[in-house]
């Protein structure tokens, strides 16, 4: 365990409701031997035959939960290497992705017992989640809507830029 393997992307679908941003989660199977059972945002590893770690987002969101992305609209939420003692070591990418309108998925059974849209603030009350995942669900919820959310997005970016 530890050994560093790559790079690693997941996408935080995000959306505005009454009471605060829902982020929307996926149960990785029981059997799985990292964070079995756990609430995750879709992703995986990078492919050798993935462009860019924004392509390997988008294969693994249509791989596994059927949908197809825009890759104009992930936007950087959090950039971290995964834990050591959890398994193998990977450069995570997690993107923020806005979600307007209808979200039809049809979740690969390989991949995902369950899905779920629930606020931010709640995914952190009631829900153990991994470290990344749960990192991330605490910038979300910080904001009171998606607009805000992608406003802050986009100017720490560009301070990052300067």
């Amino acid at each position: 365990m530890g050994a560093y393997k790559g790079k690693a992307a997941a996408v935080a679908f995000v959306r505005d409701a009454d009471s605060g941003i829902e982020v929307y989660l996926s149960r990785r199977p029981r059997h799985f031997r990292y964070y079995p059972g756990s609430f995750v945002f879709p992703g995986g590893r990078e492919d050798q035959e993935d462009p860019s770690i924004i392509a390997t987002a988008c294969r693994e969101i249509l791989e596994e939960i059927g949908v197809q992305i825009d890759p104009i609209k992930l936007t950087l939420l959090r950039e971290t290497f995964t834990s050591a003692h959890a398994g193998p070591v990977y450069h995570m990418f997690i993107f923020a992705y806005p979600v307007l309108g209808s979200f039809d998925t049809s979740p690969n059974p390989d991949e995902i017992d369950e899905e779920i849209w629930v606020t931010a603030v709640e995914a952190l009350a009631n829900y153990d989640l991994p470290y990344q995942t749960e990192a991330a669900v605490r910038t979300v919820a910080r904001f009171s809507s998606i607009n805000d959310l992608f406003e802050s997005l986009k100017e720490n970016a560009e301070r990052g830029r300067s």
